[in-house]
């Protein structure tokens, strides 16, 4: 069976929203990239084949770490986008952090860069990286995009896309389930009136156009 992609000239994602990094004055950055919608044929892949093109490294954080050992068993309903705010690390490097056990409680699914996506937990297990134990971590699976400045944004937002879409595919998440971390945040301000939002953040979310066939 055969996926069939509508890419938006070469990628498969077209306009990125702003970025934020994550430091107390919640200033807003440009886009680092503007992309520009072209007419383009649809270009068939199956699975096989977009996982080749993301190429996915799974290094499991060790079971004994105290973010896995608060987990739980989990059926997607949701895909959570995230960028990592920290300019100097890769995929490589965040993976390397989490699986010391020095993150704690917080931990994800992927991480993203130019060469690749590493998978630091199980896709049916509870991360802790949205909404502090609410339907965020709860129930959707995290990726978080490097920002890191010697990698092209172009490219990992590329391969994010590809992912999104394997995993809309495995779990049945329809395209408004996917969703930036600032959508959890807003619920929780909007459902809890009086409580301020633990963080304030715009980031980046790939708005995917994608055609099952």
């Amino acid at each position: 069976m055969e996926y069939r992609f509508v890419w938006t000239g070469f990628f498969a994602v077209f306009a990125a929203l702003t970025f934020c990094s994550c430091s107390q004055n919640d200033k807003m950055r440009p886009p680092a990239v503007s992309f520009k919608i072209q007419k383009a044929p649809v270009v068939p892949r199956t699975p096989g084949q977009m996982g080749r093109e993301v190429g996915i490294k799974v290094s499991y954080m060790p079971k004994n770490t105290y973010a896995r050992k608060r987990a739980s068993s989990m059926r997607p309903r949701f895909i959570t986008i995230h960028s990592t705010a920290n300019p100097k690390g890769d995929a490589n490097a965040h993976s390397r952090y989490l699986n010391s056990g020095k993150s704690r409680s917080l931990n994800w699914h992927f991480t993203v860069d130019q060469f690749g996506a590493y998978q630091h937990i199980p896709t049916t297990e509870t991360g802790h990286h949205a909404d502090h134990s609410g339907p965020g971590d709860q129930y959707s699976v995290a990726i978080e995009m490097c920002e890191c400045t010697t990698h092209n944004p172009v490219v990992i937002y590329n391969k994010t896309a590809k992912l999104a879409a394997l995993l809309m595919m495995r779990y049945n998440v329809p395209l408004r389930n996917v969703v930036p971390h600032n959508y959890w945040s807003l619920c929780r301000f909007r459902h809890k009136e009086g409580r301020k939002c633990f963080r304030k953040e715009q980031e980046s979310l790939l708005s995917l156009k994608i055609c099952i066939g």
